[in-house]
């Protein structure tokens, strides 16, 4: 597991070619913090529009990563490629409508990943279309590597907080849907199936086969349409 880690692959790639190596992972760390923060701060200025402003007076909708950044799912993403920030603090008393709105902030982090894929999926073509392999080193060759690993980290991302597991976004859409809002996890069972979430993660490929078979299926027609857009 550790052979295809984040930080296995920079080490590797900065023995290989010291420059090329450290502006990859460069690129590569503000991937992952722009993906993380977005999606958390989305969670929080939807909560807000919904009547429930426990994110910002704690000051959670700010882009900056020490309000947001989680040590344990920092270093998960680093080396399992799938991880996690602090949670936003959201207060369901607050909302206007609870179903509805617990919908709605559950979705918001999904969605900006989701259109943060779309958004840097079309311009890695759009590099990738005018890059020629005398382009080497290049600001075009790494605008287009930036947004190739922008792109596959918010799918990622999408698609693993979709998963109808407690505690990720997905339990919460499903409940809210399916369930009609019927199932109520305590605190308690919250954390306990987060630490089984994580020793799935740590300990089995279950999570990341099933990513890798979800993320080809959105990936292949997507990025297939745009080559054929600008085609």
């Amino acid at each position: 597991m550790l052979q295809n880690s984040m930080l296995f692959n920079w080490i590797n790639a900065i023995r290989n070619d010291p420059v090329d190596g450290i502006i990859t992972m460069l690129m590569q760390i503000v991937a992952i913090l722009g993906a993380l923060i977005l999606h958390e701060v989305a969670h929080g200025y939807v909560a807000l529009w919904c009547g429930d402003p426990t994110a910002k007076m704690l000051g959670r909708l700010s882009l900056n990563p020490a309000r947001h950044l989680d040590p344990i799912g920092t270093a998960m993403m680093l080396l399992l490629g799938v991880g996690f920030a602090k949670p936003v603090p959201v207060n369901p008393r607050n909302f206007r409508n609870y179903r509805r709105d617990d919908l709605l902030v559950s979705l918001a982090g999904v969605t900006m990943n989701m259109l943060l894929f779309l958004v840097s999926g079309f311009l890695m073509v759009l590099c990738n279309r005018n890059l020629r392999i005398t382009d080497h080193h290049s600001v075009l060759y790494y605008l287009s590597l930036f947004f190739t690993h922008f792109s596959i980290l918010n799918l990622s991302l999408a698609l693993f907080n979709l998963l109808p597991i407690p505690p990720l976004d997905g339990y919460h859409v499903l409940n809210d849907i399916l369930l009609k809002g019927k199932l109520r996890l305590s605190p308690d069972m919250f954390r306990m199936l987060h630490f089984g979430l994580m020793a799935l993660l740590l300990f089995t490929n279950v999570i990341n086969n099933l990513l890798s078979s979800m993320m080809n299926a959105v990936w292949t027609p997507v990025i297939t349409f745009f080559y054929n857009i600008v085609n």
